[in-house]
């Protein structure tokens, strides 16, 4: 990148630093407040992000790339399907619950997109969130493929992916009034039992 292009991107990347951490305190800030948190100017600030909207969008992407690695944490798992997504589970719950109002921002922002393109009555929508979290939970199954139909394999990746990542942690933290640790055991709990059953299952 040329110099300005990397001044740009410090610029960016201070806003979304700034919307962070004052979520983590607890506000719903305004551009112009995080502009201030950043020490930029609020008219610069605005030409980064001219809503509320479009910042949280970019505070989002931010925070799912300091996501562990999680290819590392399963390859210390062994091969048991069980094991395998116990630690990945923990390690995805560990991982939100210790920055939870950024998580529920990132919630926040997902729900946005999502009202905004059906409100624009978008023909093609684009999709609000990612495919990472399939992804993982796929590679932390993959030794049940052999074991399983490929309908069954989709299938219990799709009901561990409901107890597992934000949603999850937002239904065990405010529907179930849990803390965090009890939320993530009981996330864990949840996952190990869908991959027990599933397995005893396809036996």
């Amino acid at each position: 990148m040329t110099g300005r292009e990397r001044q740009k991107q410090r610029t960016r990347t201070a806003l979304v630093e700034a919307y962070h951490e004052l979520v983590r305190q607890g506000q719903s800030p305004t551009v112009a407040q995080v502009a201030e948190a950043a020490r930029v100017s609020v008219a610069t600030a605005y030409r980064y992000f001219p809503n509320p909207e479009s910042l949280r969008a970019d505070a989002a992407v931010a925070a799912a790339r300091t996501q562990p690695d999680f290819a590392a944490v399963l390859g210390a798992a062994g091969d048991d399907p069980v094991q395998r997504i116990e630690v990945l589970v923990r390690a995805i719950a560990t991982w939100q619950l210790s920055d939870e109002p950024v998580w529920r921002g990132v919630l926040r922002a997902t729900l946005e997109r999502w009202f905004a393109q059906h409100d624009e009555g978008a023909a093609v929508p684009i999709p609000v969130r990612s495919n990472a979290r399939a992804e993982v939970v796929t590679l932390a199954l993959r030794p049940l493929q052999a074991e399983l139909p490929a309908d069954e394999f989709r299938r219990l990746v799709n009901q561990v992916m409901l107890v597992c990542g934000v949603e999850a942690m937002i239904a065990s933290r405010d529907a179930a009034g849990l803390d965090p640790e009890e939320a993530e055991e009981t996330m864990v709990a949840a996952a190990r039992t869908l991959v027990i059953a599933a397995r005893a299952n396809g036996r």
